[in-house]
């Protein structure tokens, strides 16, 4: 059995930020459509071949507001640990 390239869970201020909880995020926002009006400024996630804003599925993976928490080079430092690829748009 290999071993995974990821962790499951990132703390990200105070709260707690999951693999599982960014894939459900994409999924629901994919689904509603939400991240159609969420532009990033510098940067995507990609979660199963879709391009997201980082900042806003970090915030609705971990319940806490945009302005609660930095983007940038921490936060995708988080989400590269959850084994999602992170790049410049």
């Amino acid at each position: 059995m290999m071993a995974k390239d990821y962790i499951d869970k990132v703390a990200l201020r105070g709260a707690e930020m999951t693999r599982k909880g960014v894939i459900a995020a994409a999924k629901k926002y994919k689904d509603d459509g939400n991240f159609k009006a969420a532009k990033s400024q510098k940067f995507v996630v990609v979660v199963d071949g879709k391009e997201y804003p980082p900042k806003k599925l970090a915030s609705a993976a971990s319940g806490l507001p945009v302005s609660g928490f930095s983007g940038g080079e921490e936060l995708n430092g988080k989400l590269r640990r959850l084994g999602f690829e992170v790049r410049a748009k």
